[in-house]
């Protein structure tokens, strides 16, 4: 059997998603299956780092746009190549494909795109992106063969919003890299905490004006907390698209010379930030499944984390929730872990046993049998 795989997010989203892409190109490659696999991408796999070996080929197919990709790219190369069966973590899929397709979905378009009309935080291509999603994305849950969500939280947001029924859909959690692990050297720490200008301890979050990231609590509980001045907050990740806007923030709430923003890291980088951090913070309004906060646990990093969406599953019992916007709850969080030791030991040891439960040599088994069940 021939099975497509699209990652065009591999070169398009620095975020979870494509990450996730990543993560199941590189278990395949280091799987044994007898099916052949076409990875369907928009850039050369070797600029990408992406592993080479015999059952995986790879499709590069230029494109100007993702909706140009997924409906007139991808289609075409998918085509070329006879897939028998084609898996997309696309809210939209080609619509004039007309082979198999398993969808693996970690959540529903709808809620994003009412948080960001909420916050008017969407600009003009991301409200046309959502708007079109809007139309095709009850199409392609129609025209998927079988669909795959990794939380049982969006598999239930699924049914009750497009009626799915369930023998057309099943919950396969996503996994975490064995690249996500403990350190336990101080050294290491330290060298990671100075390359960052952290001079000491640090609280991490994952930082942008997706109003889901919800970064302006996370900023507001840290300056709420009665820590040392010293402690800083690092954020990774895009930050605010206003620059400006962001700085009046940050002044506002007076950590002018405790935020150290490093934007986008590769993989290696963001590990050692895991590694070397106190406390990871995630106060997110809304999550299909929280790859972050296993990252974090799997790097043994205690974990504080909202009680809404899919995160009280994926966290279990070992990190501390809130409600998303209890600024003075994530406070006394910090405060908290920053000054109970052994209470910070004990959440490591266990969110690095809860971590190693989600296995992507386990994700990757699944999504092929279902590929292969879609196929019949």
């Amino acid at each position: 059997m021939r099975i497509g795989i699209d990652a065009i997010h591999i070169s398009r989203n620095l975020k979870g998603i494509g990450r996730v892409e990543r993560s199941i190109v590189e278990t395949l490659a280091e799987a044994s299956y007898s099916h052949e696999f076409i990875v369907f991408l928009d850039r050369d796999p070797s600029e990408l780092g992406l592993p080479k070996c015999d059952h995986i080929a790879y499709s590069v197919n230029k494109s100007n746009s993702l909706v140009e990709w997924e409906q007139i790219r991808l289609n075409r190369a998918a085509r070329k190549h006879k897939i028998d069966c084609l898996l997309t973590l696309s809210d939209r899929v080609p619509l004039l494909y007309s082979g198999q397709i398993v969808l693996y979905l970690f959540e529903t378009p709808d809620r994003r795109r009412e948080l960001s009309l909420t916050h008017k935080t969407a600009r003009f291509y991301q409200r046309a992106s959502d708007n079109l999603t809007r139309i095709l994305f009850p199409i392609s849950i129609k025209r998927a063969s079988l669909i795959a969500v990794p939380s049982i939280f969006t598999s239930t947001e699924i049914q009750n919003k497009y009626g799915v029924l369930d023998q057309k859909l099943m919950v396969v959690p996503a996994g975490v890299s064995r690249k996500f692990c403990p350190a336990n050297a101080s050294a290491h720490k330290e060298r990671v905490r100075k390359r960052y200008g952290a001079t000491g301890r640090y609280v991490l979050h994952f930082a942008s004006d997706d109003p889901r990231d919800n970064t302006e609590t996370a900023l507001r509980a840290f300056a709420l907390a009665n820590i040392e001045k010293d402690i800083k907050i690092i954020l990774i990740g895009s930050g605010y698209h206003d620059q400006d806007y962001f700085a009046q923030i940050v002044a506002k709430i007076g950590l002018n010379d405790r935020v150290i923003s490093v934007g986008h890291v590769e993989d290696s980088d963001l590990v050692d930030l895991y590694q070397a951090a106190d406390i990871y913070m995630d106060p997110s309004l809304y999550e299909g499944f929280g790859l972050q906060v296993l990252e974090a646990m799997s790097c043994g990093i205690p974990v504080l984390c909202s009680n809404t969406t899919s995160l009280p599953e994926i966290a279990g019992n070992v990190a501390l929730t809130y409600k998303p916007n209890d600024i003075r709850g994530f406070a006394d969080g910090i405060e908290y872990l920053m000054f109970n030791t052994s209470q910070m030991h004990l959440m490591r040891d266990a969110g690095i046993l809860h971590a190693s439960k989600y296995s992507w040599n386990k994700t990757v088994e699944q999504l092929v049998s279902l590929c292969e069940h879609a196929i019949g």
